[in-house]
């Protein structure tokens, strides 16, 4: 999981410890993004882990929950060995969350259908072990083989792009000011420049999250004006067809 989510999650539940997985020492000091954050909470512990493939550095039924989010473009091999080390260290009756970005979008036009037919193409380049097809079905799929129980799956639509309504122009709202509302401030606002502001942060983020699990590793140099959304004319077609992250 990210370093960043089980920081706020261990501040927003004190009463919880956190063990986050990640290739990021505790006391990496050469990281000055790590050195400009705060002080971790108390319940908060950072474990070295390198390998998808390697087993969890934990015993059997340790935990109360694995939470797994967003795991970049992988095979097969990597999501059995995620999910059936998860279920090695839940305790009896323990819960397995996973929160999973799949290639293929929702409601794609021609142009959008195109630039991810040539994603598929490139991560097959890069690294042919990688799946191609859906990767919340194969999850799906794993977790029923490995012994889970009471499986319960939600569909989530994430905007790919939208744009800033007549009406948010009309109130001089301009995207430096924008910058400075947080989405709590949004969701007070029952306008449709709160709805505005809401569907276009969430649109950022879904990209964002789709940049990292699938484009970084085809990307030279990490060179973002590769990216499929640095095409104004595929984001165009992305608001006309309504097309979404999924």
């Amino acid at each position: 999981m990210l370093d960043d989510w089980a920081f706020y999650a261990a501040e927003t539940y004190p009463s919880a410890i956190f063990y986050n997985l990640s290739p990021t020492s505790s006391n990496d000091g050469k990281s000055s993004r790590r050195a400009a954050l705060p002080q971790a909470p108390g319940n908060h512990r950072q474990v070295q882990y390198y390998s998808t493939l390697d087993r969890f550095p934990f015993p059997r039924d340790t935990f109360e929950a694995v939470v797994l989010r967003f795991p970049p473009a992988s095979s097969d091999a990597v999501f059995r060995n995620l999910i059936a080390e998860g279920k090695r260290v839940l305790k009896p009756a323990g819960y397995l969350e996973m929160s999973i970005l799949d290639l293929d979008m929702m409601n794609m036009g021609n142009r959008t259908r195109r630039a991810v037919r040539s994603l598929k193409v490139k991560i097959s380049v890069a690294d042919p072990s990688i799946s191609l097809a859906s990767a919340a079905d194969t999850v799906l799929r794993i977790v029923g083989k490995r012994g889970f129980h009471d499986i319960k799956s939600c569909k989530v639509g994430v905007p790919v792009a939208s744009t800033v309504t007549a009406s948010s122009k009309a109130a001089g709202n301009s995207d430096s000011e924008e910058k400075d509302i947080s989405l709590a401030e949004m969701m007070k606002d029952e306008s449709s420049v709160g709805d505005a502001g809401i569907t276009k942060m969430v649109a950022r983020v879904g990209c964002w999250w789709y940049l990292r699990c699938y484009e970084l590793a085809t990307l030279a140099n990490g060179n973002m004006s590769r990216s499929i959304f640095a095409d104004t004319a595929l984001l165009r077609e992305c608001e006309k067809w309504n097309t979404s992250f999924k």
